[in-house]
C-alpha cells in the first residue's frame, strides 16, 4: 500500500509505487509507466482475457524553472480527451517562477481521491465504486505553493469534459491542502461544478500505517442540486514479505445528489505476490450489493461476484 502522497505522485508523475528509468535525449528524461493484463470471470455469458492498462509517461522536473509531464497509452478505467480508451491521458507543463511556487497547466490529473486510472498503481484489480463520482484527467491550470517540508496548498481553474469526446465541457474551480500531520499522511480538497445540475464534492484522503499495517480512508460529501450523498472507502493492507492482501470495503449512498445514481456497498480482496520491485501477480474476489442493477464487469445485475486475475510489470 502506498501513502497517500505517494498516490498523487501516481496520478501526476507516477513516482509513488514505481522506480524511474532514465533516457538521454537533449537533456534527461525520466520514462514510468506499466502494462497490466490478465482474466476475468463474471458470468459464463462475460469472461476472458483483458488487457487492463498499458500507460508510458515522460516527464522533466523544472530543475531550471520549466518542465513538463506526459502519458499516453491504454488505460480500461478511462475515457480520455482524444477519445476512447487509448490516446493523451495526461500532459502539462510546469512552471517554477520562485521557490515553493509551481504552477501546471494543460490536462492535468486530479488531486481528488486515493485510487487512479491506471489501476496497477492501485492495491486492488477492481476500482472502487466512489472512483466514478471524481474527476480524473480534465484541462486546467494548478497552483501549488509549499507552506513547509510537510504541508502545501494548491488552487485550480479546470473543464470537465463528461463523455471523452472534447465536445462538452464544463468550468470547475479546486482548492486545497496536502501533507504530512504526525505519521499520517492527507489530501483535503473541495471541487466545485459550475453546472448546478452537478454534485460539488469534498473529498478527504488519509492514510497511515497502523499497527505494521498500512490503512487508507477515502471519503466524498457530495452536494448535489436536489440532495446530498456519500461514498466511503477503508483500505486495509497486510504484507508479508512479498506477499501482501489488500482489502477495500466501500458503501455509497447517492441520496439524489446525482453523484452514484445508486446505493449498496462491495468488497475487494487481492492477494497479490510481487517479483521485486517491478512485477506483481495478484487475483482478486469482489463482491457486491446495490439498490439497483448496473453494469459491473459487463454483468448488470444489483448483486453479484466478480473474480479476477492480473499479471503486471511498472518501470
Amino acid at each position: 500500500m502506498k501513502k497517500v502522497l505517494g498516490t498523487l505522485a501516481v496520478a501526476g508523475l507516477l513516482t509513488g509505487a514505481v522506480s524511474a528509468a532514465e533516457v538521454a535525449v537533449v537533456s534527461p528524461i525520466d520514462v514510468h509507466g506499466g502494462f497490466s493484463a490478465g482474466y476475468k470471470y463474471v458470468s459464463s455469458e462475460d469472461e476472458g482475457f483483458e488487457v487492463t492498462n498499458f500507460l508510458i509517461e515522460l516527464s522533466k522536473a523544472p530543475t531550471e524553472g520549466i518542465g513538463f509531464t506526459a502519458a499516453f497509452g491504454y488505460l480500461a478505467n478511462n475515457a480520455p480527451i482524444t477519445g476512447g480508451n487509448f490516446g493523451l491521458q495526461y500532459g502539462y507543463l510546469t512552471v517554477a517562477p520562485m521557490e515553493g511556487v509551481v504552477l501546471d497547466a494543460g490536462v492535468l490529473a486530479t488531486l481528488v481521491g486515493y485510487e487512479v486510472a491506471n489501476t496497477y498503481a492501485n492495491p486492488n484489480i477492481t476500482i472502487a465504486r466512489i472512483w466514478a463520482g471524481q474527476p480524473v484527467y480534465y484541462p486546467g491550470a494548478r497552483i501549488t505553493y509549499t507552506v513547509n517540508d510537510k504541508i502545501s496548498v494548491f488552487g485550480e481553474v479546470n473543464d470537465i469534459d463528461f463523455d471523452g469526446d472534447a465536445t462538452t465541457t464544463n468550468g470547475a474551480w479546486s482548492i486545497g491542502s496536502a501533507g504530512t500531520i504526525g505519521t499520517v499522511d492527507y489530501v483535503v480538497s473541495y471541487f466545485d461544478e459550475s453546472n448546478p445540475n452537478l454534485a460539488d464534492i469534498v473529498d478527504v484522503v488519509l492514510s497511515a500505517n497502523v499497527g505494521g499495517l498500512d490503512v487508507a480512508l477515502n471519503f466524498d460529501y457530495q452536494m448535489g442540486k436536489d440532495d446530498n450523498g456519500y461514498g466511503v472507502a477503508l483500505y486495509v493492507t497486510p504484507v508479508f514479505g512479498d506477499i501482501a492482501l489488500p482489502i477495500r470495503i466501500e458503501s455509497f449512498d447517492d441520496n439524489g445528489s446525482g453523484a452514484y445514481n445508486n446505493k449498496g456497498w462491495d468488497i475487494a480482496i487481492t492477494p497479490t505476490y510481487n517479483f521485486g520491485e517491478h512485477g506483481y501477480v495478484r487475483a482478486e474476489v469482489f463482491y457486491y450489493e446495490y439498490d439497483k442493477a448496473e453494469n459491473v464487469l459487463g454483468r448488470n445485475y444489483p448483486t453479484g461476484t466478480a473474480y479476477r486475475a492480473e499479471f503486471g510489470y511498472t518501470f
